[in-house]
């Protein structure tokens, strides 16, 4: 049976955006924007952004095991690696664009580690850890 939570969030824009909770299946899914969702991608093994291709809007961001995500790290705040490799040539320039602005940048933070003498950065990324989000786990 699936146990699921439904709460809204004020974005800092003042727009509404609402999240839903699955316990079971320990699923958050953030919607934006109720529209039809014409391209997925897998941010993460973790993380999914659904996006409108024509309108480079996201619609929602979901997290699988999201209670996992939460929580802390031995040595400080979890990063989890970016597929950023793995996305096709011609929606990089459009994840990226998105990651970097609102709403997306609300709840995810950009990094990079750059492993000893290597030139390439690793992109990754972490949760912010907003008091709505922290309360749906």
């Amino acid at each position: 049976m699936i146990e699921l939570e439904q709460q809204e969030l004020r974005l800092s824009t003042g727009n509404i955006a609402r999240y839903e909770y699955d316990r079971n299946g320990d699923m958050l899914e953030i919607f934006f924007r109720d529209a039809e969702t014409t391209c997925a991608v897998e941010l993460t093994e973790s993380i999914v952004l659904r996006f409108d291709w024509e309108t480079n809007e996201p619609l929602s961001l979901s997290f699988l095991s999201f209670s996992n995500l939460q929580k802390p790290a031995e040595y400080g705040e979890p990063f989890f690696e970016l597929f950023a490799g793995e996305w096709p040539e011609e929606v990089q320039e459009k994840i990226w664009a998105m990651l970097r602005k609102q709403p997306l940048n609300e709840f995810l933070k950009l990094n990079s580690y750059v492993p000893a003498h290597t030139y390439r950065a690793i992109p990754m990324t972490s949760i912010k850890h907003t008091p709505e989000l922290l309360r749906a786990a």
